[in-house]
């Protein structure tokens, strides 16, 4: 069966894990000993229950879908924005700060992979679609440490998203 059983064998202890709520301390001991107060009383069920209940009710997917529906505002090029970052006119800008700031560097969260924000482009106001998606993951990251998204342009300092900007 080679690849292909090698995953259905792999999905069924899954599945039976699952089932049994077996503790995370047996199935994903790493992921107990970096994050003990989160993760050491829960079971692998209660952990799927505990992000599906979250994925409901925040629904990051629809904020990622809002990101991607309209363009933000260029207000400066591409080349002006690597400028800036080449003479050190650049910081970096917490999430809450960000509104009406200008991205020195793309903004590509993964998946899908495709940028969010382009060089030189402002975040708009605090409830853009950008800033929006950007909040919703750094509460997942918060809520679920071990599982943290890949966001490239982004650099999370203390549990909390920043993104290098132009000086203002």
């Amino acid at each position: 069966m080679g690849n292909g059983g090698t995953l259905v064998n792999t999905l069924c202890s899954f599945k039976r894990h699952y089932d049994a709520n077996t503790p995370l301390a047996q199935v994903m001991p790493e992921l107990v000993e970096q994050y003990p107060d989160t993760y050491a009383n829960m079971g692998i069920h209660d952990l799927g229950d505990t992000m599906f209940a979250w994925l409901k009710e925040n629904n990051p997917g629809a904020r990622l879908n809002e990101a991607y529906s309209g363009l933000p505002m260029a207000e400066i090029t591409p080349r002006e924005a690597y400028n800036a970052i080449v003479d050190n006119n650049v910081e970096l800008v917490s999430i809450e700060n960000l509104p009406g700031r200008i991205a020195a560097n793309s903004v590509i969260p993964y998946p899908p992979g495709i940028p969010m924000l382009l060089s030189g482009e402002n975040f708009g106001d605090k409830n853009s679609p950008q800033v929006s998606y950007l909040r919703s993951l750094q509460s997942w990251d918060h809520h679920f440490p071990g599982f943290e998204h890949e966001t490239e342009g982004t650099e999370i300092i203390d549990g909390i998203y920043h993104v290098m900007c132009v000086k203002a």
